[in-house]
């Protein structure tokens, strides 16, 4: 029988990847195309379009370090082609020859389609401090 839930962190650890080798492309591609997606202190991104603008200039800006999404939960209800996957999350950046960093908790939902799993909706939220 197939371990969904890997496959979902398969897909989480690939979706790192993408991140960390600057491919807005790849990063949104584990996306629906309505994905929502609720940024920490920030707005609501809806649509892969929006979410590949963000990720794109994110990526383009000076010092961008990337981020790190660490599964510590997935949860999958095969019946319904649903998964809920939740976490903790680390950005980090370099500003002014200073390197910062930034943690919090994160959920994921997901989708299984006629492709495979796509993240549908994802919130972020930071850890106070």
């Amino acid at each position: 029988m197939r371990d969904h839930a890997a496959d979902i962190r398969a897909l989480r650890k690939q979706s790192n990847a993408a991140i960390a080798s600057l491919d807005a492309h790849y990063v949104t591609s584990f996306m629906s195309e309505s994905v929502e997606v609720a940024v920490a202190g920030g707005s609501a991104l809806k649509g892969r379009a929006a979410n590949f603008d963000a990720w794109d200039a994110q990526m383009r800006a000076p010092g961008f370090g990337g981020y790190v999404r660490t599964p510590e939960q997935v949860t999958v209800d095969l019946a319904a082609g649903v998964a809920h996957e939740v976490g903790h999350w680390v950005g980090r950046w370099r500003q002014k020859g200073r390197a910062h960093e930034q943690t919090g908790r994160y959920t994921a939902e997901w989708s299984l389609g006629a492709l495979g799993w796509e993240i549908v909706r994802e919130t972020f939220i930071a850890d106070a401090g």
